[in-house]
């Protein structure tokens, strides 16, 4: 076969695989079960929307100046595209984001076919689910801030849905172009934090007006001022669509430039990754997200000297056997420490993550306070995160039911001690966000120290019951409440189920949500003994959490056998 010949006889081939396998997995789609999902997930995202947008409605009308937005607004948001970069970055020199079937690497990719015309498709798939999805979210804040800012609501969606879609398109375009020249952890490390640091200095300087001239410059400014052509237009600013259309036709361009091994990879774990998706098993979810990004524990804790003992010279290494002795239960220090040593393995990456989404916090903290309630959207988002990252101990120990089985003890009561590391770790974070929002705003500098450890230890909640809820149960899955999940199929009707697997989709973001109630309340009632009574509202939670992962079993058991007794009674 010649070179010449190589492209037509490419298409050719790749036509009819696709065709074929299409043909087949459409016979295979339940298509009542997708449409049904697809209204459900659609009215409750509509009664959210109008219920938010409700719920905003003359709350930052008064706060929010035109000029001042124009002005400082787009250095801002221009951190989003950067970020954007950033993480597009990481993800392709860790050999991301394009998944490609293992079947089709076997069988397509090690064939005698242009890996150019194949890898265009699943390209392209990225870069537009990629572009609709966060443009679509794009749109949606639209609406949310034309009902309180100037400028209709037809072009804030389109202002912010393009702009969403730049944001999708920079983070995938950039992946599949580091991931094609090769780019070196390193150096995707260094340039991403260089160009981070580059745009949030301009911003910090635009913001506090200490910024002029060419002090004013930063990558992101242009495509964050197209996020605010819903009150004004400039052409300038249409460069960051044309940059962004640049990248995407890059990545196109070099598709066929990439790895097989890290394809092939990916491919085994996105299968995996979306089975789990699909039952809702988060904590997995979590598990193989930190494969994909080949994110491992330290093999040495950090603050450690020396290397480990080995036996001295002459010394027998023979195993002993050892002395039946009755279980005793362990005392609570030698979890706390084994939580903590848990914690001192964590890769510097999950560090920088956690300080990151503490920042965040912070940051989503001061601009719900003192700006909008909208963002009070990054805060959940930031707390229920950095939840997940911190509960590592807990995690670990979900991981090996084996071992706490064995133990003689209550797997509920080595849960709730396991929670003590974390709950340290997460005041630091609290600390840090605390930190970062007295830096924006000093005049909260009080209020922000004295809400930072209920809401971050509150927000983590979710976290915590949802990476409990995968703790196996036998003799079968249970719900939140210890029900035996075969059981809601046998007492409740068919159409309870799509609102069983909504409500536990939402379960983790509402108990996040209730770590985030202070600062409303600091925000709308202004009053400290209000602000008081939430914190007190906020420890009952958490006491409330902490008693139902020790006695979750015991629940779980007792409402097994009311089941059990109530199928008995049927038959």
């Amino acid at each position: 076969m010649t070179s010449a010949a190589l492209p037509a006889d490419s298409r050719a081939t790749l036509r009819e695989l696709r065709q074929t396998r299409k043909r087949r997995r459409l016979g295979d789609l339940d298509w009542y079960e997708i449409a049904y999902r697809v209204y459900l997930f659609g009215l409750v995202g509509l009664v959210v929307v109008v219920w938010v947008s409700d719920a905003i409605d003359g709350a930052i009308g008064d706060t929010v100046d035109t000029d001042d937005l124009l002005t400082r607004g787009p250095s801002v948001i221009g951190l989003i595209v950067v970020v954007a970069f950033a993480l597009g970055l990481r993800s392709g020199a860790d050999g991301g984001p394009i998944s490609v079937e293992v079947a089709d690497i076997r069988h397509v990719l090690l064939a005698p076919v242009s890996h150019r015309l194949f890898m265009l498709r699943p390209i392209g798939q990225r870069l537009r689910a990629a572009a609709f999805a966060v443009g679509l979210a794009g749109a949606v804040l639209g609406q949310l801030i034309a009902t309180e800012v100037e400028g209709s609501r037809a072009a804030w969606a389109a202002a912010c849905g393009v702009f969403g879609a730049i944001v999708g398109v920079t983070f995938v375009s950039t992946a599949v172009i580091a991931h094609a020249v090769r780019l070196p952890r390193p150096a995707a490390t260094l340039l991403a934090t260089a160009v981070v640091a580059w745009q949030a200095v301009v911003a910090w300087g635009i913001w506090n007006g200490s910024a002029d001239g060419l002090a004013r410059i930063a990558p992101g400014n242009l495509a964050g001022r197209l996020a605010l052509w819903g009150i004004s237009q400039r052409a300038v600013d249409l460069i960051a669509v044309v940059v962004a259309a640049a990248m995407a036709a890059a990545a196109l361009a070099l598709g066929g430039r990439l790895r097989l091994e890290p394809l092939a990879r990916r491919g085994e774990l996105v299968s995996q990754l979306r089975f789990a998706a699909t039952v809702q098993d988060l904590r997995t979810v979590v598990q193989l997200r930190r494969q994909l990004r080949s994110e491992a524990l330290r093999s040495r804790q950090w603050g450690s000297v020396g290397v480990p003992a080995r036996p001295a010279p002459g010394a027998s290494t023979r195993a002993r056997t050892p002395t039946p002795t009755p279980p005793v239960p362990p005392p609570p220090t030698v979890i706390w420490t084994r939580g903590a040593r848990s914690l001192r393995r964590l890769p510097f990456a999950r560090l920088v993550r956690i300080a990151l989404l503490a920042a965040i916090a912070g940051v989503g903290g001061v601009l719900t306070y003192d700006s909008s309630p909208l963002f009070g959207v990054l805060l959940l988002g930031a707390l229920f995160l950095v939840g997940l990252e911190c509960l590592e101990p807990l995690s670990q120990e979900i991981d090996r039911p084996d071992l706490t089985d064995s133990y003689a003890v209550e797997r509920g009561w080595i849960f709730t001690h396991l929670l003590v590391a974390p709950a340290v770790l997460l005041v630091v974070v609290a600390l840090v966000g605390a930190g970062v929002a007295t830096v924006i705003d000093p005049s909260i500098a009080v209020g922000a120290f004295a809400l930072a450890v209920p809401m971050t230890w509150a927000g983590a909640i979710g976290a915590v019951v949802v990476t409990v809820l995968d703790a196996p149960t036998a003799p079968n899955p249970t719900t939140l409440f210890g029900a035996p999940r075969d059981a809601e199929t046998s007492f409740m009707p068919p159409e309870f189920a799509g609102f069983s697997t909504l409500l536990k989709a939402a379960l983790p973001v509402a108990l996040t949500a209730v770590g985030t109630v202070p600062v409303f309340v600091a925000r709308f009632a202004d009053d400290a003994a209000s602000v008081a009574r939430s914190i007190l509202g906020l420890a009952l939670f958490i006491g409330l959490a902490v008693l139902w992962v020790r006695r979750r079993d015991p629940w779980t058991a007792k409402t097994r056998d009311f089941f059990e007794a109530g199928r008995a009674a049927q038959s």
